[in-house]
């Protein structure tokens, strides 16, 4: 029986853990939701994690109300053949099915909002589809405007679900041959962080696409922009001089003056990178200061224009 060595920065380790793993659909949306309401409780920010819990489970819902369109056989044969994903989201022509998950994150959201919200639902409710879909393709690009912050969490929410509903359709050997490290293996689209994983898969590192959910595994202590080592050192918020989460971490590049956080769940192993992504947004803040850019997104939240 041969033996695959995994060059995931520990000297000398032999793992059989996968090196793409697709998501897991409804579970994968369970828990966001329950980790955003975990980590709202007693947060600056808990109104809005609350809200980002409602759209998950929401997610959750629509993502177990419909089937995933057909994956064009031609792309996966593409795939396996050129290791390249089979479905770019910038250039995968989008079936309808997004804006029917889309109404449907609209109509559990508006089932509870405040007066703010549920005006900016409401208009969000009355786009028609040229809009929608001008919306999406700027989601998807992250070229959004500041006028479009108000109904990114809800676009990326549906495009989340309906990308995420594809990947889970497809078999883990159709995208294993994809072997560009810095985009998702699946639909091409950037990390949202990357979690230092415990169990089956122990220290080793999987970066998490910020669209679809399928997870990937990474070099440690390489930057997963540009794939430099040279350059990569770890920024934490600290207070006194100690750090004040030993979980969350900037991962900062020198070389292309990126960061991505990285998230050990030897440290918490009830991690869930998009929910502890936009709850630690205020060491985005002090990464920023020292002068890296985000290399990945998050398509629940809009950052607003520097």
């Amino acid at each position: 029986m041969s033996l695959r060595i995994v060059e995931d920065g520990s000297i000398g380790r032999v793992e059989h853990s996968p090196r793409v793993i697709l998501p897991s659909g409804v579970q994968l949306f369970a828990d966001r939701a329950a980790r955003f309401a975990q980590l709202a409780a007693g947060h600056p920010m808990g109104d809005y994690l609350q809200l980002m819990a409602c759209i998950a489970q929401a997610q959750g819902n629509a993502f177990d109300e419909r089937a995933a369109p057909a994956v064009d056989s031609a792309s996966l044969e593409q795939s396996r053949q050129f290791g390249m994903p089979p479905l770019s989201a910038q250039s995968l022509s989008r079936a309808s099915q997004w804006r029917d998950d889309l109404r449907q994150i609209i109509a559990a959201a508006r089932a509870d909002a405040r007066q703010i919200l549920a005006r900016n639902l409401a208009a969000l409710a009355a786009f028609d589809e040229t809009m929608l879909e001008a919306l999406a393709d700027r989601v998807l690009a992250g070229t959004t405007l500041d006028a479009d912050a108000a109904f990114v969490p809800f676009v990326g929410a549906a495009l989340q679900v309906y990308f995420t509903r594809l990947a889970a359709s497809l078999n883990a050997t159709d995208v294993e041959q994809c072997d560009v490290a810095t985009v998702c293996p699946v639909c091409a689209t950037r990390p949202v962080a990357s979690v230092i994983r415990i169990g089956g898969r122990q220290s080793l590192r999987y970066a998490h696409c910020a669209l679809c959910g399928t997870e990937w595994n990474v070099v440690r202590v390489k930057c997963t922009a540009c794939e430099d080592d040279k350059g990569v050192h770890y920024l934490n918020l600290e207070s006194e001089g100690r750090p004040t989460d030993a979980v969350t971490r900037a991962e900062a590049c020198d070389e292309c003056k990126t960061y991505l956080k990285i998230f050990n769940q030897e440290k918490d192993p009830q991690v869930e990178p998009y929910a502890d992504d936009l709850a630690t947004l205020a060491l985005d803040v002090l990464v920023d200061e020292q002068g890296f850019a985000r290399s990945g997104p998050n398509l629940l939240f809009h950052p607003g224009s520097s």
